[in-house]
């Protein structure tokens, strides 16, 4: 079981795009609060979740924490179906976060509607 965390983002997009991988629980807690601690406060962010394959309870807690500690605007985006939609859809995650299956809906939501290029130069 593993975790892959990618930052993405630019200057001029905007927003901080998150990627998370694999599995989020207690055992990757320090991997991903780094990184939501990573982000700078006030700034947007966009938490991709679809490539998540199972998360805990400890990884939502950290999330709604870190959208209650923001400034800036948050969206979520899921893959549409398999075990992250359906725990969002049975815990109401919907009423608590911004949540999108759709990319391009999720940054229009962020306020800015671009594409955020990679830390790395990749897209």
């Amino acid at each position: 079981m593993g975790c892959n965390i990618r930052f993405f983002g630019s200057m001029d997009s905007g927003y901080t795009w998150l990627r998370f991988e694999g599995v989020l629980d207690v055992a990757r807690l320090t991997e991903f609060s780094a990184a939501f601690r990573g982000v700078p406060k006030g700034e947007a962010v966009l938490i991709d979740l679809r490539r998540v394959r199972g998360l805990d309870s400890v990884f939502l807690s950290e999330l709604l924490l870190f959208k209650r500690q923001r400034i800036g605007r948050l969206s979520v985006v899921i893959a549409p179906s398999g075990p992250v939609a359906r725990l969002f859809a049975i815990a109401g995650f919907g009423a608590k976060l911004d949540v999108f299956t759709d990319e391009a809906e999720a940054i229009a939501a962020l306020g800015n509607g671009r594409r955020a290029e990679t830390v790395d130069g990749q897209s």
